[in-house]
């Protein structure tokens, strides 16, 4: 109860609102680290909220798992903080109306997406998944050459250095074999920016529309921006299975990155789009490593097969 009345009286002091008038769960946050509610307000600045409240779980302090989460709740605090601010409307993101902590816990005070009709859309239509792809392409030029040294050090939540649990697990084979290769190709990329870092679909909302925003920062950080792109497309892809259509939503994230830059004023998309091009197969195949560790199988969807041959091909071409 002490906890509960502590966030309450927050958020009403944050939001500047007479009282709460109801608390909605929206969802318990992964492997129990704390809980989305959604806070119906009376009064203040918005008529409702989202409150991010992360427990940290007792006697995990010395696990991997705990300690990578634990790391990503703080990235996602700083993200809120100081960084959300520069994203505008064609990469939208949730304002935050304040960060609270303590040794245990931490709260999180977000805008309601849905209060300006953005509502999520687990298996995105194409027309969404086209307005995906140009969140992400204003999201990578905004944050292209900027050397922001408090989130992530590598953004994404699959990448090697801290899925060696997941690498153990995987069978004998070419992605095993080539781990490490791909995982240094995207970390020695001569192109980086800021990466969303679970760019999966469910982590986007949007209006009827068609307008969209992203939510969960937790593994925001330098990177390739193909990972994104490879993430988000992942699961709309594997259901097609042709090569041609990933080829197709490629051609048109790079047009959009390339129309953002012109706008932001940025220089060398030629030379970006080329070395992106060229690692589309390696994050790809870096992430289906992930996969195959994850779910300690052998199998590979036809696409990722595919994928994992042209990043074979490039990586023996390749110094």
């Amino acid at each position: 109860m002490e906890t509960t009345n502590r966030w309450q009286a927050w958020t009403l002091a944050q939001t500047r609102a007479k009282e709460i008038d109801r608390v909605v769960p929206v969802q318990e946050l992964w492997n129990g680290y704390g809980s989305l509610l959604r806070i119906h307000l009376r009064g203040g600045v918005t008529p409702s909220v989202i409150l991010k409240e992360v427990v940290m779980p007792e006697g995990l302090d010395h696990s991997v798992s705990h300690q990578r989460k634990a790391r990503s709740y703080q990235v996602e605090r700083t993200w809120y903080t100081k960084y959300a601010v520069r994203c505008n409307e064609d990469c939208r993101v949730a304002s935050c109306f304040g960060v609270k902590e303590d040794s245990k816990s931490c709260w999180m005070l977000l805008e309601d997406l849905a209060n300006s009709g953005f509502h999520p859309s687990p298996y995105p239509t194409a027309a969404q998944t086209r307005e995906g792809l140009r969140w992400l392409a204003h999201f990578h030029s905004e944050f292209l050459k900027n050397d922001i040294c408090d989130l992530w050090e590598q953004g994404c939540y699959w990448h090697l250095d801290t899925r060696q649990e997941e690498y153990q697990r995987m069978p004998p084979g070419p992605l095993k074999d080539l781990a490490h290769s791909l995982d240094n190709h995207l970390k020695s990329a001569r192109y980086q920016t800021l990466v969303h870092g679970d760019a999966k679909p469910p982590n986007f909302c949007w209006t009827p529309d068609n307008q969209v925003a992203a939510v969960d920062f937790q593994y925001v950080g330098r990177g390739c921006g193909i990972r994104d792109v490879c993430l988000f497309l992942e699961r709309s892809l594997l259901r097609e299975a042709r090569a041609e259509v990933g080829e197709s939503w490629l051609e048109l994230y790079f047009a959009f990155l390339k129309e953002a830059m012109e706008e932001d004023e940025r220089d060398g998309f030629e030379d970006l789009e080329q070395e992106w091009r060229q690692l589309f197969c390696i994050a790809w195949s870096d992430y289906s490593r992930f996969r195959q560790g994850w779910a300690n199988t052998a199998n590979l969807h036809p696409f990722s097969r595919e994928m994992l041959k042209k990043a074979e091909v490039f990586l023996k071409s390749s110094p």
